[in-house]
């Protein structure tokens, strides 16, 4: 079994300004960088729900009675489709702004984004490049 450390504190007082500086370092960027990762992520999630919101919206033309089979042209209202459209658009193109820049950040901090096919994938396809 293990033995349990005691009086690490002490210990890492003790330690030389170096590596002090260096353990510090590497905690923030690890820290840091699970935060620029969980962020790429939620962008990705983000975007692909407002092309399903958007292909969603399309279902606002169904008839109010799902029995009637018949839609009634006087119950749907362009003006709100039309709006409800133009706010998911400007949503979306600002969340493929965010991750095109947490990307670029991500990269110029860490390195490359080992499994950021995803982040790639979604920005290549709304023609934004990564």
């Amino acid at each position: 079994m293990e033995e349990v450390r005691k009086n690490t504190f002490k210990e890492d007082l003790m330690r030389n300004f170096k590596q002090l500086k260096e353990s510090r370092a590497e905690s923030v960027a690890e820290e840091l960088e699970i935060m620029y990762r969980r962020k790429i992520e939620d962008l990705c999630h983000l975007i692909r729900n407002y092309d399903r919101d958007r292909e969603n919206i399309i279902l606002d033309l169904s008839p109010v009675n799902a029995l009637s089979g018949a839609v009634v042209p006087s119950d749907f209202r362009a003006e709100d489709f039309m709006m409800k459209d133009l706010e998911i658009g400007r949503n979306k193109r600002d969340a493929l702004i965010n991750l095109k820049i947490m990307v670029e950040r991500y990269t110029v901090l860490f390195g490359d984004l080992t499994d950021g096919g995803v982040a790639e994938k979604t920005l290549a396809n709304n023609n934004m490049e990564g």
